[in-house]
């Protein structure tokens, strides 16, 4: 069961006029109010449509019988007004026919944001908030008027999610085999910039960056967008660790991040994972590529700012690295058909948010990584799991740089 009115009645409600006979604009809108009306039907299944509509059938035969008026209520008259949402409904509709990036139109993951963006606007505006109801702290209600949030507009958008459904396409893992073939990749890479005459340290420095952002990044299973958000400072004095690891630690350096993430928050704005110098398992070098990447940057005069980016304080946007990331994958085609093959597209097989999170978790779990390395590693996850971030009493008095022996268990198995 759902408000009706005709496309004729709701452009009537939303123009506050009568539409101009073959006026492309206004047909067109008539056209988008008829789908809405269509996908706010169809939120339910044909079965519970039918159901309904032989109960309701059963209450006017009811009415007959006992000679009680009105069982159900008046189906109208409704107001000359949009009180249902249609404004709102025709800007989502039409952001889905907007062209997609993997298919013909935008994925429901796209377009559904455009409810958001219009809700916000409502419940910024003078008249979107009505009465407040509070709670003790975190409870806390309002109601609003917000048409988003209303009745037929809630129908609409799960009729329209059910119409066009949702194709979930995921930045694919790398295996272990790939990662050892780009190590080798950039190895080769760099060599050949050594022995160039003269020297270039910009190329070097390219080839540093990709060889941290790849081993280091799969060894401590960052996000993509905290990649860029990588401290200079803190990372660089890290090194330090590589040669005179403190206590029984192996060699291994710290990954320190620095802005506003989903990550364990150090200092209210950083945290840190510690990585090993040397993998056990498939002999990766993150260490080697960390020292070389800080080495020519201070050769450069670079003092202070982000690993990735420039010395200023601004964070650097992740679409900056996608030529240094896909470029690397893209050579690894050329030269190991076998390993990636020719027909695919690395650009859209693989992603930069979340290729090498990915291929960290596949690995960790074909090399069935205990339950507590994995926690130990991703203890944000418990943190950020919870309104106030804590964890429980253990790990709670465990601080980060005590952890340290257990975190770098999961880069060392790699």
């Amino acid at each position: 069961m759902v408000p009706f009115q005709c496309e004729l009645c709701h452009f009537r409600n939303v123009c506050q006029r009568e539409p101009i006979p073959n006026f492309q604009q206004d047909d067109l809108a008539m056209v988008h109010m008829r789908r809405i009306n269509l996908d706010a039907f169809w939120k339910s299944a044909r079965s519970a449509v039918t159901h309904n509509c032989n109960l309701v059938a059963r209450c006017l035969r009811t009415e007959v019988k006992l000679g009680i008026p009105h069982i159900l209520p008046p189906i109208g008259p409704f107001p000359l007004e949009d009180n249902l949402g249609m404004r709102a409904a025709l800007a989502v509709l039409d952001k889905s026919l907007d062209k997609g990036r993997h298919a013909e139109r935008v994925q429901w993951a796209a377009f559904r944001r455009m409810r958001s963006a219009i809700t916000n606007c409502h419940q910024a505006s003078a008249m979107g908030m009505q009465d407040r109801v509070g709670a003790y702290e975190k409870s806390k209600m309002w109601i609003t008027s917000t048409p988003t949030f209303g009745f037929f507009f809630t129908r609409f958008m799960q009729g329209i999610h059910k119409r066009v459904g949702e194709t979930v396409i995921r930045d694919e893992p790398l295996t272990m085999e790939h990662v050892t073939a780009i190590e080798k990749l950039l190895h080769d890479n760099w060599n050949r910039a050594i022995e160039q005459q003269p020297r270039s340290t910009k190329q070097l420095i390219r080839i540093a960056q990709q060889g941290v952002w790849y081993l280091a990044g799969l060894c401590s299973a960052l996000r993509g967008e905290e990649m860029p958000m990588m401290e200079l400072v803190g990372t660089r004095n890290s090194i330090k660790c590589l040669s005179r690891p403190t206590g029984d630690l192996k060699p291994h350096f710290d990954l320190v991040v620095a802005g506003n993430t989903k990550g364990n928050q150090l200092s209210g704005a950083k945290f840190k994972i510690p990585v090993c110098a040397l993998t056990e398992h498939s002999n990766l070098r993150p260490g080697i590529w960390m020292t070389r990447l800080c080495s020519l940057l201070a050769e450069k005069g670079r003092a202070k700012g982000h690993l990735f980016g420039s010395s200023d304080e601004r964070i650097p946007k992740l679409d900056d690295f996608n030529d240094m990331f896909y470029e690397v994958l893209e050579e690894l085609q050329e030269r190991r058909p076998d390993l990636i093959s020719q027909d695919v597209d690395v650009r859209e097989l693989c992603g930069i948010l979340r290729t090498l999170r990915r291929s960290a978790t596949a690995h960790a779990t074909n090399r069935r990584f205990g339950k507590d390395i994995v926690n130990a590693a991703n203890r944000w996850r418990v943190e950020k799991n919870s309104d106030l971030p804590a964890l429980d009493m253990q790990g709670t008095h465990a601080r980060l740089d005590y952890l340290k022996p257990i975190v770098l268990l999961c880069s060392l198995g790699f």
